[in-house]
């Protein structure tokens, strides 16, 4: 399949038993997540419009995990993206969960929709810029105060959990100035798994990841006030 900006394609180096590789073309975007490589490709439409043969195109990200996944695990994600997508809505893209064979195992697949990241919103290095950008877009302002809520809420509860501000580029501006969270692959982190039986040492990696991930929402925090102060004063 062309990729209709023009840009080179590869053929994905992996067989995956629901994807015809003799004829899928995708270009590698991404493979320094901790779950999965990204491939992004797209789909062709046409259709008669007043005699003539309109072409569109529908563009979607491909994730194949470095794991094997059971159907259960597979529930388990999909589940918990239900969850962000239910409270978060056009904040979380699209994404199908399709139980397949990847290289001859059973696994999972996620085909989700494409989001042209523009921006890393949380990114404390960004502040400065991330102020600015979010006065001059109260829509963002808007969706940015709505996932820090619901994440507050979701530590709060009686099943506390993180979300995952850990991942390069989880949260990010696209290039229409829309906040999203990218993550598909275990997207809450549960602190009370940092001891996995008791008595055991500490999961430090997992400690790390949690930490780092709140630091980043406590950033979110304190952004969302700056951005109100410097809003008022304009």
């Amino acid at each position: 399949m062309p990729d209709p900006s023009g840009k080179e394609t590869d053929q994905m180096v992996v067989d995956i038993a629901c994807l015809d590789h003799r004829r899928f073309r995708a270009t590698l975007i991404s493979t320094i997540g901790s779950h999965c490589e990204v491939w992004r490709s797209s789909k062709r439409h046409e259709k008669l419009v007043d005699g003539e043969i309109e072409t569109t195109y529908t563009e979607f990200v491909i994730k194949w995990p470095y794991t094997d996944y059971s159907e259960n695990e597979t529930k388990l994600l999909a589940r918990h993206y239900r969850q962000l997508k239910d409270t978060l809505d056009e904040i979380i893209p699209d994404a199908l969960f399709v139980v397949t064979k990847i290289n001859g195992r059973a696994s999972v697949l996620v085909l989700a929709q494409a989001i042209n990241v523009w921006f890393n919103i949380a990114n404390q290095q960004n502040e400065e810029e991330a102020i600015k950008l979010l006065c001059a877009n109260p829509k963002s302002r808007i969706q940015l105060s709505r996932f820090v809520k619901a994440a507050q809420a979701w530590r709060k509860s009686d099943n506390p959990k993180v979300i995952d501000l850990f991942g390069i580029d989880n949260l990010i501006m696209d290039t229409n100035r829309d906040i999203h969270f990218l993550d598909s692959f275990f997207v809450f982190f549960f602190e009370d798994t940092f001891h996995l039986i008791d008595g055991c040492e500490e999961d430090t990696e997992l400690a790390d990841k949690v930490n780092l991930s709140i630091k980043r929402m406590n950033y979110l925090e304190r952004l969302l006030e700056q951005v109100k102060a410097s809003c008022d004063q304009q």
